[in-house]
This record gives C-alpha cells, sequence and structure tokens, in this order.
C-alpha cells in the first residue's frame, strides 16, 4: 500500500513537472515575436537563448557542486543532439517563411506520435488501442485548436514542416536518454555550448545580421524568449525520467492550450467555436490517455 501511494506521488511530481514545463514553453512564442518586432534579429534571438542557459545553468551547477564535465562516450551523442537541435530551430523558422504559425505548430506537435510508435517498435512501452485513438485525439484537438478549422499553405512549406517534425520527434526521443544518464543539468550545458559553436560557425560563415533591440522592453522579452525556453525543457527531463518519454510527450502537447490561454489574456484573443471544441478535444484525450494508463 505505503509503495502505491509512493509511485502515485512520484507520478503525480512528473505530470506536474511536465505541465509546468509546457507552460514554460508557452510563454517562449510571445517572447520572442515581441523581441522580432522590437529590433532582433533571428541569429541573435537564437544566440541569446542559448547563452542565457548556458548562463544560468553553469552557475547553478557549481553552486550545487555537480560536475560539469560528462563521460567521453557522451560527447558524440550530445553533439548529436546540438546540431539536431539547431537544425530544429532553424527549419522551424524557415518554415514559418511560407506557411502560417499554426500549420507548422500543429504539424511539429503530432511528434508524440512518433515517439509512442517508436517506444513500441522498440518494445520500450506498451500502447493500447485506447491510448493510440487518444493521441489522434490529441493531434486533431490540436489542429482545430491552431488552425480555427482552416488550413492554407503550399507543399514546399509543409514538406518543410514535416522535417521540424522528424527533427522534433529525434530530438526529444533522443535526447532525453542522455539526459536520463548524464544528467539534465548537465545535458542542457552541454547542448547550449555546442549550439553556440554551431551557431558561432554558422555566423562566421553565412554573415547574419547581428541586431540587438535598443528598447528595454525589447532586451526582456528577448531575455524571457531564453529563460522559458531553458525552464521548459529543462522540466521536460526531469518529468519525463519520472512519468515516462511517451507520457511526457502527451501532456506536453498541452503547450498550445496554455499559448491559446496567454493570447486571452495578454492579446485580448477570444477563442472560437473550432477553437473551444478542440480545447475540449485535448483535454478529453489527456484525461482518457492517463486513465487508460494508470
Amino acid at each position: 500500500m505505503n509503495h502505491r501511494v509512493a509511485k502515485d506521488k512520484i507520478s503525480l511530481f512528473g505530470i506536474t513537472v511536465v505541465i509546468l514545463s509546457s507552460l514554460c514553453f508557452a510563454v517562449v512564442p510571445t517572447a520572442a515575436k515581441t523581441s522580432l518586432d522590437l529590433g532582433s534579429s533571428l541569429f541573435v534571438l537564437l544566440f541569446s537563448r542559448c547563452l542565457i542557459g548556458l548562463f544560468l545553468l553553469t552557475p547553478l551547477m557549481i553552486f550545487q557542486k555537480k560536475s560539469i564535465l560528462i563521460p567521453r562516450q557522451y560527447i558524440l551523442p550530445i553533439l548529436f543532439s546540438s546540431l539536431t537541435s539547431v537544425c530544429l530551430i532553424a527549419s522551424t523558422y524557415h518554415a514559418i517563411e511560407f506557411l502560417d504559425i499554426a500549420i507548422v505548430l500543429v504539424i511539429m506537435y503530432s511528434f508524440p506520435l512518433g515517439i509512442a510508435i517508436i517506444t513500441y517498435l522498440r518494445g520500450e512501452e506498451q500502447i493500447g488501442l485506447l491510448q493510440w485513438i487518444c493521441l489522434i485525439g490529441v493531434i486533431l484537438g490540436l489542429a482545430l485548436i491552431v488552425s480555427d478549422g482552416t488550413f492554407q499553405g503550399n507543399i514546399y512549406g509543409i514538406g518543410i514542416s514535416c522535417i521540424c517534425l522528424i527533427l522534433m520527434v529525434i530530438f526529444m526521443y533522443y535526447s532525453s536518454r542522455i539526459a536520463d544518464e548524464v544528467g539534465s543539468q548537465q545535458f542542457n550545458v552541454h547542448i547550449n555550448l555546442w549550439s553556440l559553436t554551431f551557431l558561432t560557425g554558422a555566423y562566421l560563415a553565412f554573415d547574419f545580421s547581428f541586431s540587438i533591440p535598443s528598447s528595454n522592453s525589447g532586451k526582456l522579452a528577448l531575455f524571457c524568449n531564453g529563460l522559458f525556453y531553458i525552464l521548459s525543457y529543462t522540466l521536460f527531463y526531469i518529468g519525463s525520467k519520472k512519468i515516462g518519454i511517451t507520457r511526457a510527450s502527451i501532456l506536453s502537447s498541452t503547450e498550445p492550450l496554455f499559448a491559446t490561454f496567454l493570447a486571452l489574456i495578454f492579446l485580448n484573443q477570444y477563442l472560437s467555436f473550432f477553437e473551444c471544441v478542440g480545447f475540449g478535444l485535448v483535454l478529453s484525450a489527456l484525461y482518457f490517455y492517463e486513465r487508460n494508463k494508470a
């Protein structure tokens, strides 16, 4: 009985942490958009996000007396994860150039289905029929929320968005396992360090625009973009270690829901009929998924 209670507490803790991760990640698009509108270049936005993460996590690890060094066998996997992360960010912004942000978002947030398929095929997690139905329900609900029941785009933009989806599945599945073994903080420090290295190389090779917002609001948005980004991924790794990568992935689909609430509160954007239906569908699918898992 005590073992059951302890297990339930661990599961509840993991679920709470993953939902907090989604809430943090929901802040990132608003902060990024504000920073770009107030004069930040795309390169500065990406570079500062990694730099802020590095400056926040390194002193924390030193204070906690944790080693920043990692075993040699993890260097290549972390380099791969870092490169995947940079490519994911770059392809996402490229897709947005050709397709509505809403469509790109819903394609990317189909990644729990990809992770579920991988874990099922590898025999790492068992997924029943009801859970598969719930996963599809989450994706359909997100489609209603972010696209408002309409779909307009082009083949090239859809193709780039599908590349984003593949990179998202690879990064979330692969990196979560490395983070489990080396520690989420150590992993994030090295991800940010090597991402900065790759971005610096890209800047020297292609001479990207380097523009910093002149207003305090723009600089604050730039900082919040980096702060909430690193918080979201750190919390996700911690939560996925407690409840499993598949459950963590499906719960992370609440991020667009939080983003919708933030738009309602800060941008005065009210929910349409299709968004309300999608909201209910996602919440119902998550509830039945968790109930069936338990």
